[in-house]
């Protein structure tokens, strides 16, 4: 519960109107002002990246630091001000649709890339000067405060300082939405797909974000208040019970030994993913190195971003997935063409293998931390048919063979493994594993492409079920492909997706035979109960039956029913 901040709604348009000649050097004052406001908060967004991501990525707040002394802009707002007698905000918008105009018409391909740097150091200069800067944009939050917001994107996840951020409240998106995943990885309580928030909610109000049952409460009433001081204390008492069982191994009680391993954002993120006991990273998403900079990041720097994380795990295996952008991930550094069906187009292995230039040079950083951490593990996405493995793969030769010729070590026997996400890789899953060292079911997407499902449409995510009896059965399939293609033992199964953070469907997962679960590291601890507190032989039962069900709603109460049974103290009364 905290005051909320209602960010990126529609900006009012500054009034046309002139100022009196006596208010001309109070306007220039405010001007610099808002260049001194501006800059310092570009050094601070510099500060919060370069913690996050490193020094490397700050850099694009350098360049916007340059707009703000490019002396012609400045000069060209100041001469607005005294000759046209224009107030500073109007003169600064003027000189900066301008500068956007001309540079989106250059031929340069060089400078057209620079639109996106003026247009937002500039919008935030007029914001500054309009004052909505107190309500839009993204502000420097002095107390833990709810964000409400149309969405967040990628990107602008980086900024966000989870001690400054109490809650999050969107209209767009869902519960496997980017906002989704990044919420529960930072133990933000979140309601997502919340239509015309931006609307109903104004900055300064009081509001209460229930992410257990999405609702969100305004100003909630003493007794309200004192019902959730309630469930939080429960909270903090269950939490400290779950930490006791942390040093004990992911058994189950009839001894089935299950990977519990973490899905990593970023390098800081693998702290906490020691602290909570995982048993290595089973998913590290690489995008983290491509967002809020302005030029692609070399081959040194993956390699020292990739090493870092593997020195972070000790020993663990870490299973770093390739670049993976495109449809809901893009960003300014790399060209992606308007599509019409864009999760279904130009993104992922797909983009890969069209710029074998930025693939290379993510293989290669990869190949030599390899050499120098024996745990990295290489994971393709989106992966539709043995034809694409190959062609992946065929690369991923090449680069080791451009490695050997420039005496630069590596690891020749490193672990390649697919994810599972799209329908017609489960068909041809035996094919697949006996080409593959691992498979890791990415269900986000799986569960989409089956059912058809934009999981980011807020009208008709409803029918994003993972329960659905054809994903129940794709999830065996996967399994049964695997065993049966990958040698005498078969290769291991993960899932990385958010189904398997789900506690309720943990043992209907290990029931249809998955080896790994890869989570974001606050479900680690609940799921790690479960797994201790049932038989494998009752799962394999459960989901024996779950694979007879026609129902959604059946095989959710099913498995749900179950977790209740041997964990009721994970299930507050609400």
């Amino acid at each position: 519960m905290a005051r909320c901040v209602v960010l990126y709604g529609e900006r009012p348009a500054i009034p046309e109107r002139t100022i009196r000649p006596e208010e001309i050097e109070g306007e220039v004052e405010r001007f610099s002002k808002a260049l001194i406001q501006t800059s310092e908060q570009l050094q601070k967004f510099a500060e919060q990246v370069k913690g996050v991501l490193g020094g490397d990525n700050a850099s694009i707040f350098e360049c916007h630091q340059l707009v703000m002394e490019d002396q012609m802009f400045l000069d060209e707002v100041i001469r607005m001000i005294r000759e046209q007698r224009l107030p500073a905000d109007l003169a600064a918008q003027r000189v900066s649709l301008k500068y956007v105009h001309f540079f989106e018409n250059v031929h340069d391909e060089y400078f057209r890339q620079r639109v996106a740097d003026i247009k937002d150091v500039t919008t935030r200069l007029v914001d500054n000067l309009t004052g909505w800067s107190q309500y839009g944009g993204y502000p420097q939050l002095t107390e833990p405060s709810i964000l409400v917001s149309a969405d967040l994107t990628p990107s602008q996840t980086v900024q966000i300082n989870r001690e400054m951020i109490a809650g999050i409240v969107t209209e767009q998106g869902g519960i496997t939405s980017h906002v989704g995943i990044l919420a529960r990885s930072l133990k933000i309580p979140a309601v997502a797909g919340m239509h015309r928030a931006t609307e109903v909610f104004k900055t300064g109000q009081w509001l209460l974000v229930d992410g257990y049952r999405g609702i969100v409460i305004l100003s909630p009433t003493e007794e309200e208040v004192r019902s959730y001081d309630e469930q939080l204390e429960q909270e903090r008492e269950l939490a400290h019970s779950l930490e006791e069982d942390a040093a004990q191994p992911v058994t189950t009680l009839d001894g089935r030994n299950i990977v519990l391993a973490a899905n990593l954002n970023n390098p800081a993120d693998a702290r906490y993913a020691v602290e909570a006991g995982a048993n290595g990273v089973g998913l590290l998403r690489t995008e983290f190195l491509f967002f809020n900079r302005n030029t692609l990041p070399n081959e040194d720097e993956q390699y020292e971003g990739y090493l870092e994380v593997a020195a972070s795990m000790g020993e663990r295996p870490v299973v770093i997935r390739t670049l993976d952008l495109g449809a809901d991930k893009k960003t300014s550094i790399l060209e992606f063409p308007p599509e019409e069906n864009p999760f279904l187009g130009y993104r992922a292995i797909r983009y890969c293998l069209r710029n074998p230039a930025v693939f290379k040079t993510q293989l290669r950083a990869l190949l030599r931390a390899s050499a120098a951490a024996d745990n990295i593990k290489i994971m393709y996405p989106m992966i539709s048919g043995v034809e694409e493995f190959d062609a992946a793969q065929k690369v991923l030769h090449e680069c080791m063979e451009e490695l050997k010729q420039e005496g630069k070590a590596y690891n020749p026997q490193i672990e390649v493994g697919i994810m599972i996400e799209v329908p017609s890789a489960v068909l041809c899953a035996k094919e697949l594993a006996r080409k593959a060292a691992f498979f890791s079911i990415g269900t986000n997407d799986l569960i989409q492409y089956t059912l058809a499902v934009d999981r980011m449409n807020p009208r008709v995510n409803y029918l994003y079920q993972p329960t659905h009896p054809a994903i129940i059965r794709l999830i065996s399939g996967t399994v049964e492909g695997a065993r049966q293609g990958g040698g005498h033992e078969g290769i291991p199964v993960c899932i990385c997706g958010e189904m398997a953070g789900d506690v309720e469907l943990t043992p209907l997962l290990i029931g249809l035979g998955i080896d790994e679960l890869s989570i974001s590291v606050p479900n680690m601890m609940k799921v790690r109960r479960v797994i201790q507190r049932v038989y494998f032989s009752d799962c394999h039962k459960l989901a024996g039956r779950a694979l007879q069900m026609g129902d959604t709603a059946q095989i959710m109460k099913l498995s749900s029913d179950f977790v209740r049974e041997v964990a009721p103290e994970l299930f507050l009364e609400r």
